[in-house]
């Protein structure tokens, strides 16, 4: 009987016996699991983009017992566009009568990064491996928005082709989170593409696009080439009622 052996890191071997939150149910637009999973959400401004990543994290940081998932968020900020009041006013729709005690507690499953610079937010990538094997009730990683620092980048003797520019930070993104198994949401803008199509970049696994055509929001979800369009309303609790288009 042949024996074989493979040499792996305490750190390896650590995440392997660790469990984590399981981020499943996160919307109607994410209904499976997402163990691993890179997620891309493309809009321009005022199409609901912002708003969705609000949602996803108030339903990870919500207590099960709540219809949330207690789970941890690591959110990346790059272009602080991020409303605060806006994700409280969020679990507050979902938890009737929820007290300051429990909303705090929601909020302290949330991990804030700002990052106003590309060798900040690499750096930042490399420690986000020590962080989540001291914190294993991260479930999920988010970074908002890849686009914001490319024109200082491009300038400086950067990247310049964009595509290839969000592959190469998504990439060492995913490559310091490889052990962890934790699904990563990131975002930019339409405009920031090189190609255009239902194509996606090597390093996604599926896309959102959203769009807004005159008081209608449409979100685009593309899987291995298939697309599924939904129709959603916004209003000042958020967004609400997403319907499947034939």
């Amino acid at each position: 009987m042949e024996f074989k052996s493979q040499a792996e890191s305490g750190l390896q071997l650590l995440e392997r016996l660790v469990a984590r939150p399981i981020i499943k149910d996160l919307t109607p637009l994410l209904p499976d699991e997402l163990t691993s999973e890179t997620i891309e959400i493309i809009g321009d401004a005022s199409t609901g983009k912002t708003l969705f990543l609000t949602e996803c994290i108030a339903k990870c940081i919500i207590p099960q017992n709540a219809c949330g998932l207690d789970a941890g968020v690591v959110y990346i900020d790059l272009d602080g566009q991020f409303n605060i009041t806006k994700l409280v006013k969020i679990i507050k729709r979902i938890i009737k009568n929820a007290d300051d005690n429990l909303v705090k507690a929601c909020l302290n499953k949330l991990t804030m990064i700002n990052c106003y610079d590309s060798p900040t937010l690499y750096v930042t990538f490399q420690r986000l491996k020590l962080f989540l094997t001291e914190q294993s009730q991260v479930g999920l990683v988010i970074l908002d928005s890849v686009s914001a620092n490319y024109w200082q980048d491009s300038v400086s003797g950067g990247e310049k082709y964009m595509d290839t520019y969000v592959e190469k930070m998504i990439s060492s993104l995913k490559i310091c989170l490889e052990d962890f198994k934790v699904p990563i949401i990131f975002t930019r803008q339409s405009y920031f593409q090189s190609k255009q199509g239902d194509s996606l970049l090597d390093c996604v696994n599926r896309r959102i696009l959203f769009k807004r055509l005159g008081f209608d929001f449409f979100a685009t979800i593309t899987r291995r080439n298939v697309n599924l369009c939904y129709k959603f309303n916004i209003n000042e609790l958020g967004i609400s009622e997403f319907n499947l288009q034939v």
